[in-house]
């Protein structure tokens, strides 16, 4: 297991010492395992999960998949079906079964599988193609070739289903059946003209077919949109020998061989390559060099030789398919082990046999990444099951409640700024869901966006809710747009629904404090933090009563108790950096603006007071940035322009300073006349 692996393992495991067994425990400590591979540990915390409850198609899918890395199949296939059978509907799932029936050569068993998935995940083209090449690593190729079929048949630009039907064809029949390879290859190119495996295989046809130069120019189109990829140099090392041209094949075989992943790559690839590298040195008189790459060659050959040997000695593949006579020019076929999502660290060549499937692959994902955030949530780690849905939606935007849950996920974490595009996405593609319509509500609310969260939150007022959360919110929200009266009517509906709790002492402290009554305001806040030292926002609006009393210190204490409660609280930040610098103790309050500048940029207020101290401090320049920003941001403050003035006189912008004090005293003459002022 890798470091991060050994981390998870770690904080998962001590979590689980202090807490009851559980399903849900037992099934992340499984996935922790799982996923670094320790399939013999995933399967003890399965066993004790299934002891809780037998009937969990979870618990049984995972049995499924961990037999299924451990190449125990018969054992894969039994765990599989019952999850199936108790209602698992799911594509890793189904996929799963099928291929562990496949490895077992249960031909029938597999096809009724992939009938099922095709009955209830729909008769989809992507899907005919994803069990097309599961067909056609079992060796079934007549059955893939049908499925490859079905699939054109149902959507003929569907990308790389031409080279996977092509690809079978060659297999099953090799040579016979170049002609209709050429046709399906040249058909995915029109469609797809930078598609690797068209542009490769195409050249592999035109070798086989001596057809040198044609071949070269398909091999250098698949070399240049995989240009790390060793074996199209490799083919091109053999055509440029054909032709004669010895310098071109020697750079592409040198490319091949230092590109080479592993001895054992594409059946023992690299050998070849030495062996053909040393005939062009030998050819244009590098007699040393070419008799040098002849006994790497012979080295590497005997190497390869033992390996094989070893290699015959494991589990017997699924099938067998007559290649072309070349087929050493082919890849070689992955075992199904690694084509499917189950397997543990998947090669190259999955990978890119993986990705032909893009849509099914990628639903899988979405679902995979999708289960682990739900489980993340119900142990409260609200960060971890963003990121997991975050996943999920990159993969599969469609999942199911993957933007509700993703957005619900950042707005437990406190990280409203990113759980407002995710329920915005889902309000709009479902606007019955009111509950996220009222957490998008709650989300702008705590990032200061009131006229937003009194247009989304309006309804509650008029609902049934007793959410007292709520109803703060939407008061809040209108005292902070001054329409006071709207306010009262929220406040009296949450006395009558909700009761008497703290957020209603402070909802009335900030109703008081909107009026001028300040000694009420105290009143009230000091009766929610009597009622619950942790009442948040309390402390905040005794900070606010105490600043505007000029009880400065008591203002300091009360904005850093809200901010204990909550750090994230821009306007406490903001609030306390303000005092601090009216208590001239500049080095602390300069941070505090900074960093509530850097959290919100477009915070007018803030880069005018920031601007400001830094002017005093004699930081001029940044103090010119600042209040720069601050003008355009309120072009209607006058204090703002004088300021700006003043930093443009220190930084010996005398013409400029003028200009920013006539702005200043022209609002200063006409502002007693603004609404705002």
């Amino acid at each position: 297991a890798g470091k991060k692996h050994k981390q998870a393992i770690a904080a998962v495991e001590a979590a689980a010492l202090y807490q009851p067994a559980s399903e849900e425990a037992l099934l992340e400590l499984t996935i922790t395992y799982y996923e670094a591979g320790l399939f013999d540990k995933a399967l003890q915390s399965l066993q004790k999960a299934i002891a809780l409850n037998p009937q969990s198609t979870s618990v049984h899918g995972m049995l499924g998949k961990t037999y299924f890395a451990l190449r125990e199949y018969e054992k894969a296939a039994a765990e599989l079906k019952v999850a199936l059978e108790l209602g698992s509907n799911d594509f890793d799932t189904s996929f799963t079964l099928a291929i562990a029936y496949l490895q077992q050569r249960q031909f029938t068993e597999a096809r009724q599988v992939f009938d099922w998935m095709l009955q209830h995940l729909g008769d989809q083209p992507e899907l005919h193609v994803v069990i097309g090449r599961a067909f056609r690593v079992a060796g079934r190729l007549p059955e893939a070739i049908d499925e490859f079929k079905k699939a054109i048949g149902l959507n003929p630009s569907l990308a790389r289903v031409h080279d996977n039907l092509a690809l079978a064809y060659l297999m099953n029949e090799g040579a016979s059946r170049l002609a209709d390879a050429e046709r399906e290859f040249k058909t995915e190119l029109l469609s797809n003209p930078d598609e690797f495996f068209a542009n490769y295989y195409l050249g592999i046809v035109y070798i086989f077919e001596r057809k040198w130069e044609l071949a070269i120019a398909f091999l250098k189109n698949a070399s240049r949109v995989q240009a790390d990829n060793p074996d199209p140099y490799f083919q091109l090392g053999q055509a440029y020998q054909e032709l004669d041209k010895h310098d071109q094949a020697i750079e592409a075989l040198k490319k091949s061989i230092a590109l080479n992943p592993d001895l054992a790559h594409n059946k023992f690839q690299v050998t070849t390559a030495h062996y053909r590298l040393a005939q062009s040195l030998l050819k244009v008189g590098q007699v040393e060099a070419g008799q040098r790459e002849l006994r790497v060659a012979s080295e590497l050959k005997a190497e390869a030789f033992k390996m094989a040997q070893t290699l015959n000695t494991g589990p017997s593949p699924m099938g067998t398919s007559q290649l072309p006579e070349q087929e050493d020019k082919l890849p070689a076929s992955a075992s199904v082990d690694s084509a499917t999502a189950a397997s543990n660290v998947p090669d190259e060549k999955t990978r890119r046999e993986l990705e032909s499937a893009e849509a099914y692959y990628a639903k899988l994902l979405a679902a995979t990444h999708s289960s682990i955030g739900l489980l993340r949530a119900d142990r409260g780690d609200f960060r971890a099951a963003a990121e997991q849905f975050r996943l999920a939606a990159n993969w599969n935007p469609e999942q199911e409640d993957v933007d509700y849950n993703l957005g619900l996920a950042y707005f437990r974490a406190e990280s409203y700024n990113n759980a407002i595009p995710a329920l915005e996405t889902e309000v709009k593609t479902h606007p019955q869901n009111i509950r996220a319509r009222w957490l998008l509500g709650l989300s702008y609310f705590w990032i200061s966006e009131y006229p937003k969260a009194s247009e989304l939150l309006a309804d509650v007022v008029t609902s049934e809710s007793t959410n007292v959360d709520l109803y703060y919110a939407l008061a809040s929200s209108l005292i902070k747009l001054g329409k006071i009266e709207l306010a009262a009517q929220a406040i009296q509906r949450m006395a009558k629904v909700t009761g008497d709790s703290p957020q209603l002492h402070v909802l009335l402290g900030n109703q008081f404090y909107a009026q001028g009554d300040n000694d009420r305001a105290l009143e009230e806040v000091i009766a929610a933090v009597t009622l619950s030292r942790k009442t948040r926002q309390a402390h905040y609006y005794a900070g606010l009563v105490y600043l505007k009393m000029k009880r400065f210190d008591e203002a300091t204490r009360e904005f850093e108790a809200e901010l204990g409660l909550n750090s994230n609280n821009l306007d406490a930040k903001y609030q306390l950096a303000h005092t601090l610098l009216i208590r001239q103790e500049l080095a602390r309050g300069v941070q505090s603006m900074r960093e509530v500048v850097k959290a919100k940029p477009d915070f007018a207020d803030a880069r005018y007071e920031l601007g400001k101290a830094l002017l005093e401090q004699a930081v001029v320049q940044e103090a010119v940035d600042n209040l720069e920003i601050a003008a355009k941001l309120d072009p209607q403050n006058p204090l703002v322009h004088y300021e700006l003035g003043r930093a443009y006189m220190a930084a010996g912008r005398r013409e400029e300073g003028r200009r920013q004090n006539e702005i200043f005293n022209q609002l200063r003459k006409t502002g007693p006349d603004r609404k705002d002022q």
